[in-house]
């Protein structure tokens, strides 16, 4: 907003109240003119301001045409969907009303799921018992299969010494006593 500003005397202010005295008086109607200068060239000086103001708003207000267009053919489409919505919305009650099952079948999946976690991690523990189980019988096995090597070996070397059977009883006993009939 422009303020302007001008000094003059009220008719009934002597001009020996100013601090200028009489000759303020005489020359306040030389002043006005420069006071009136002054007072448009502040307003000049506030107009810049306002004329990129405007210049910014113009600059921003001439799209909207374009902008009003494709808004109004966009809303022209919309009473041609709205029976497309319409029967959208009538098939998707159906579904509305399935929302509570599908609900009650995730959560039923859900705890399954949870029940079967705790089967697989039992089976990984029972697993994890049957292969040292195993390994431990492995041990074990060739612990069983040095001492049948060895047991192999001493039948060998018993029945190596042995008598011929072709003898009778008394010669073998004999031959066995005395290490004899080798």
């Amino acid at each position: 907003m422009v303020e302007c500003r001008v000094w003059m005397m009220a008719a009934d202010e002597a001009p020996e109240d100013r601090e200028g005295g009489i000759l303020d008086g005489l020359l306040a109607p030389l002043r006005l003119p420069e006071r009136a200068l002054r007072a448009l060239e502040l307003a000049a000086e506030q107009l810049g301001p306002m004329r990129s103001e405007l210049v910014r708003v113009r600059e921003a207000v001439v799209p909207l045409p374009k902008l009003i267009e494709r808004v109004r053919k966009q809303t022209e489409s919309v009473p041609r969907l709205l029976p497309v919505v319409k029967r959208i919305s009538e098939q998707a009650e159906p579904l509305e009303e399935m929302l509570p099952a599908l609900t009650h079948l995730e959560s039923s999946l859900g705890k399954r799921l949870d029940s079967l976690h705790e089967v697989v991690a039992s089976m990984e523990g029972d697993e994890s018992h049957l292969n040292k189980t195993v390994e431990a019988l492995g041990e074990e096995m060739a612990a069983m299969h040095k001492t049948l090597l060895s047991l192999q070996e001493d039948v060998k070397s018993v029945t190596d010494r042995l008598p011929d059977a072709s003898k009778g009883p008394i010669e073998k006993a004999r031959d066995v006593l005395t290490g004899g009939g080798e």
